[in-house]
């Protein structure tokens, strides 16, 4: 899979080229999206992708499966149906607006409500210039002191701890501990030294002195690994959407309310949705469920090394005697998406 060049991409969408199309990423900071936003981006993955909306590590959303143009431009149709859905806001900036956070905050539990600070940090960083270079797989991190986000090993994130002060992350380095309004300015700070001695590298961590260079300390303590709650809570309900691909049957299925992506494929949708329907549609409501566990790399057609079809052998897993632990299927030795903690890797052979 490989970037177009942005020359060769009129419009506002920078496709990367896959065996099954061009797939085509559109960021949610923080998991939030657009009112409507979700059912508009079903109904034109319908019409210019493989039907599907999928879900990302980073709680961001991607279409496959598009068509390009003999210039390697994606449809102007698409182009005008995501940005009418209100997901470019601000094109210069679109592929470094990567900003997970704790997506029940401010619902159930964390220390902090990150919610005003996750359009802050957005705004912040979609208006400074300089930041529109950074690297696309830079990542931003807004954790509400549950833990949550701070396992997912960010280049600069915040961590809520007591009396409203939030620790400082730098890679894997502990930083400053600063007040809540100091949040922002300070991450976007940072961000700024960071592009200006970056060179190539995409990582806090891959800088010479691993970010003692941007006033990283001490390294961070290990992070516990975090479990997504599923099923009903107080004041919403979280779902895990398998795979992490979104039907448009699944989409159909959700109520009108505020839904939030989260980093671990899944929806939390707020208020005491009915949860019936959303279990007739296909999402996981059960924390016990082998999907909760069960991941897959992009696997055949979509991806031209792909041995086998991954999907398809992590229905056959889960269906029959799925290891206690975490199962990740990939398609070739690459491993492309294995989570980094423990896991078993099952090999799909066998081509769709």
């Amino acid at each position: 899979m490989a970037d177009l060049p942005p020359d060769r991409c009129p419009g506002l969408l920078r496709p990367h080229l896959a065996a099954d199309g061009a797939l085509v990423r559109l960021r949610a900071p923080g998991g939030r999206l657009p009112d409507g936003g979700l059912r508009a981006l079903s109904a034109a993955s319908t019409a210019f992708a493989d039907g599907d909306v999928h879900l990302t590590s980073r709680g961001n959303l991607q279409l496959r499966g598009v068509t390009v143009d003999e210039c390697g431009g994606v449809p102007a149709g698409l182009v005008d149906a995501v940005s009418a859905a209100g997901f470019l806001p601000a094109p210069s900036h679109e592929r470094v607006r990567n900003v997970v956070a704790s997506p029940l905050s401010g619902i159930v539990g964390g220390r902090a409500d990150l919610r005003p600070l996750i359009g802050a940090l957005d705004a912040a960083l979609c208006a400074e210039p300089v930041l529109a270079q950074l690297p696309g797989r830079f990542l931003f991190g807004l954790d509400d002191g549950r833990g949550d986000v701070a396992a997912l090993r960010c280049d600069l994130a915040a961590v809520a701890a007591d009396s409203g002060l939030f620790e400082i992350a730098i890679g894997r380095l502990c930083g400053p501990v600063v007040p809540a309004d100091r949040v922002v300015d300070t991450l976007i700070d940072l961000a700024r030294r960071f592009a200006a001695v970056r060179g190539t590298r995409w990582h806090v961590h891959q800088l010479p002195e691993a970010g003692a260079e941007l006033g990283g300390g001490a390294p961070l303590p290990p992070a516990a690994r975090y479990t997504m709650p599923y099923g009903p809570l107080p004041g919403a309900v979280s779902a895990l959407v398998p795979l992490g691909i979104l039907s448009p049957a699944m989409v159909a299925a959700l109520p009108e309310s505020e839904v939030i992506v989260t980093p671990w494929r899944g929806l939390v949708l707020a208020g005491e949705p009915d949860p019936q329907p959303l279990r007739d549609a296909g999402f996981v409501l059960d924390g016990a469920s082998p999907w909760t566990r069960t991941t897959a790399c992009a696997g055949a057609p979509g991806c031209s090394l792909a041995e086998g079809d991954t999907r398809s052998a992590a229905r056959r897993a889960v269906a029959g005697a799925p290891p206690a632990g975490h199962l990740h299927v990939v398609g070739c030795e690459r491993s492309c998406g294995a989570p980094n903690f423990p896991h078993t890797l099952l090999f799909a052979r066998t081509r769709p």
